[in-house]
């Protein structure tokens, strides 16, 4: 009976493949085998036609299923505008996981690309069953077409599902754009501000590469990260264990998350971390990242940035005096439904007492002056002491009350044929990255159909609207609709996915991007940037590739080899996301920074080339000339912005043969990360200026740059200081955005440097050129 059944699974889907554009898509019968490191399951020339080449195989770290494996045709799946390239093939057991991936290989025709399509145009479209066709953000694509009709293209998924490699129908074909020439690429702070810049302002970038941006590309994941991790790991009322900590755990630990909390935040000993992470630069950190995009963690209709209840005469007094004893503010009638439901606790501002050498940094010492004010939460006062102390929570009311159990309005648990083991959720709307993008429960927002409570941010019922006076803390009770706090919208404007879905379709197709993010930044870049791809490819079928570590750009190569010279950067897909750092680093390696928020010394040299030589290839008609000057560094330039009067701070670097010649050049602005300033990253510059140089072969040579520098320090001034006064309002960095306070002016001032620098330099004009991708 076995081998009936597999026979009859296995049977032959020959001629359409369910579709006749298709019709020259002929499959045989598939095969079945067991899985281990030595022994792939693969369809061999014996077993069928077009799916001959189908391969499931497995590396050390593969988690190896005991049952065997199976592969087959299945109907077409290529999605509307989609040519299909070769048979869509069923990996089976369906939905099979493991968390270091399976390599499996689909076979197709490269005969069949659209003319004038290439390796760049080759995707990868995947189907769950009674699912809809998505792009899922697979890496380590690797093609074999030098046999055109017998092609492989061989990646790294951790699902078994249906696969099938398409091409768009207009791939190849030519057209017209236009290009502004500008592109901005930014680290850390840096980062998120140029993917959100470039993103605002189409028109005025052509491209960008976030790296490692803070925080991620995903505020639905990064925001969550704050409310749980950062700010959490407190035992909540419904637990009978308020007062107490109840730890956290990672919920994606196959993304190597790492999970904190409050009282114990993370520390990473050793090297390429780039900052020291101890308590002060944590609270200074969440500090001015409330000043740039507003406070994440409680509304107040008064102000972006300070909790309800506390005023700005508050936040102008010193340090001292509010850390002092009484020097707090206390609100009564404060409600929250998880730490204060009855609100007959009184709810205070506080103030950190930083790190101790006997507790280690990150962690929490009650022992110790208490003298560093939060500033952006409040914390529960259950023992009405006046302080905070170990175990008091902190409040965060991001939205009212909803249940994440998806669009159907129900839990795995109760959707009808539900089983634990052999269908854990029968209604396939569980959200995973890679797995499930448009996948909406457990994706961490709520979406329309999920139940939720239309009580107001503090999630208890018949309590006070306003959101300022005398005992009235809520926002939004009863007014029909689930409210997301207003004082995060800030947030989600800097929203990748949102960001992309605000652009025309011509935007999108136009602007180039790039991402990296290392696997054990301390703030989880890694992990909100695997949310922000996936679901960008699922919603707007984006043509990117993820690249595990550097041996996914190059083949084969490792830390001690990696070129970026020698990647096919023409062959690669219009958009990228490197996810460096090896996961099976040693003790030793991780301390030297593997994989951390900046990497080792080699993977921020790997990254800072990777991401000069994306822009490089996605910037047409570039300036190849000989020549050997090295270019120039004009380092403590500065402007004056005609918005805010200040004289405003960059620096730049002019390429090799701007002073002897009249030529004109693509301008790429550099945005530093918190903590430092623009002259702290002008040796970017020598790290790729010998590569536009003649002593390069020309076939490896980079196009000549402009690089400007701009100022995301604060500049002087105390918090609370007017712009027109001196002073950004924060400590160590802006974050190049124009805060909602409206005291830092970044983003303006960065579109008004371009103006400068577009007045005073030989910078390349928009002009038309033809594009192919």
């Amino acid at each position: 009976m076995k081998g009936l059944a597999l026979a009859i699974a296995l049977i032959a889907v020959t001629a359409s493949c369910g579709n006749t554009k298709n019709a020259n898509i002929t499959c045989g019968t598939g095969t079945m085998g067991t899985l281990s490191m030595a022994a792939p399951v693969a369809v061999t020339a014996s077993s069928g036609d077009d799916l001959v080449g189908a391969q499931i195989a497995a590396d050390a770290h593969t988690t190896i299923p005991s049952a065997d494996l199976t592969i087959a045709c299945s109907p077409d799946i290529a999605p509307d505008g989609y040519v299909a390239l070769g048979p869509a093939v069923a990996f089976g057991a369906e939905g099979t996981w493991s968390d270091r991936a399976f390599l499996l290989t689909l076979p197709y025709k490269a005969a069949r690309l659209p003319d004038g399509a290439d390796r760049r145009h080759v995707r990868i479209v995947a189907q769950h069953p009674n699912g809809q066709p998505y792009f899922p953000p697979v890496s380590n694509r690797l093609i074999d077409d030098d046999d055109t009709y017998a092609s492989r293209v061989t990646f790294d998924s951790g699902e078994l599902t249906t696969y099938q490699v398409v091409a768009a129908m207009d791939a190849g074909a030519p057209r017209t754009e236009t290009f502004a020439f500008n592109a901005i690429m930014g680290v850390s702070m840096g980062g998120n501000a140029s993917m959100a810049i470039a993103l605002r302002h189409p028109d005025k970038f052509d491209a960008f590469a976030d790296m490692g941006g803070e925080p991620g590309p995903s505020m639905t994941y990064t925001l969550n990260m704050v409310y749980n991790y950062v700010y959490g790991g407190f035992c909540d009322a419904a637990s009978d264990k308020l007062g107490q900590l109840c730890p956290n755990t990672a919920q994606w630990p196959e993304q190597y998350e790492t999970a904190e909390d409050f009282e114990h935040l993370l520390y990473q000993a050793g090297s390429g971390v780039g900052l020291t992470l101890d308590r002060t630069f944590y609270m200074q950190g969440t500090r001015d990242i409330a000043r740039a995009f507003g406070n994440p963690a409680l509304y107040n209709s008064e102000s972006a940035y300070a909790p309800p209840g506390v005023g700005s005469d508050y936040l102008a007094e010193p340090a001292a005096t509010r850390c002092g004893s009484g020097g707090e503010v206390a609100l009564d009638n404060f409600y929250d439904a998880r730490f204060n439901p009855t609100g007959s606790a009184s709810v205070i501002t506080f103030c950190d007492g930083g790190d101790s050498a006997a507790l280690g940094l990150g962690v929490f010492d009650p022992s110790l002056p208490q003298t560093d004010p939060a500033e952006i939460t409040l914390a529960v006062d259950l023992n009405g002491n006046g302080k905070r102390d170990p175990g008091e929570p902190l409040v965060t009311q991001a939205s009212e009350p909803y249940s994440d159990v998806g669009s159907d309005g129900l839990a795995d648990v109760d959707e009808p044929g539900y089983d634990p083991v052999t269908n854990p959720d029968p209604d396939g709307d569980d959200y995973h990255y890679l797995r499930n993008p448009n996948g909406t429960e457990g994706n961490g927002t709520w979406d329309p159909g999920e139940p939720y409570s239309d009580y107001g941010l503090d999630g208890i019922q018949n309590t006070c609207q306003a959101t300022s006076g005398s005992g009235c803390y809520d926002y939004g009770e009863g007014n029909g609709k689930w409210d997301l706090s207003p004082s995060i919208a800030a947030w989600y404007a800097n929203d990748f996915v949102a960001e992309v879905g605000a652009l025309t379709d011509a935007q999108r197709t136009h602007m180039g991007m790039w991402f990296d993010a290392g696997i054990r930044d301390f703030l989880n870049n890694s992990v909100s940037t695997n949310q922000a791809i996936g679901q960008a490819l699922a919603k707007y079928q984006l043509p990117f590739m993820v690249y595990d570590n550097f041996g996914g750009l190059q083949t084969g190569a490792n830390e001690a080899t990696y070129d970026f010279t020698q990647v096919p950067w023409a062959e690669m897909p219009k958009n990228g996301y490197l996810r460096y750092g090896n996961p099976d680093a040693s003790a030793d390696e991780i301390a030297d920074g593997d994989g951390r928020h900046v990497g080792t010394a080699n993977e921020i040299i790997y990254r800072i080339e990777s991401a000069f030589a994306y822009l490089n290839q996605y910037l047409p008609d570039g300036d190849l000339s000989d020549t050997l000057d090295g270019g120039q560094a004009l380092m403590g330039q500065t402007f004056m912005s005609p918005s805010t009067g200040r004289t405003v701070s960059f620096a730049m670097f002019l390429p090799p043969g701007y002073s002897t010649s009249t030529g004109t050049y693509p301008v790429v602005y550099v945005l530093h990360g918190y903590g430092q300033k623009p002259d702290d990253l002008v040796s970017v510059a020598s790290i790729v200026a010998n590569y536009m140089i003649s002593t390069e072969p020309l076939a490896t040579r980079m196009q000549k740059f402009i690089m400007v520098f701009p100022d995301g320090e604060c500049e002087p001034g105390s918090p609370g200081v007017p712009v027109t006064g001196g002073g950004d309002g924060c400590e160590q960095g802006t974050f190049f955005l124009d805060s909602p306070d409206g005291q830092a002016k970044g983003e303006t001032e960065i579109l008004e440097l371009m103006d400068y620098i577009g007045s005073n330099y030989r910078t390349k004009q928009p002009a038309t050129a033809m594009v192919t991708d």
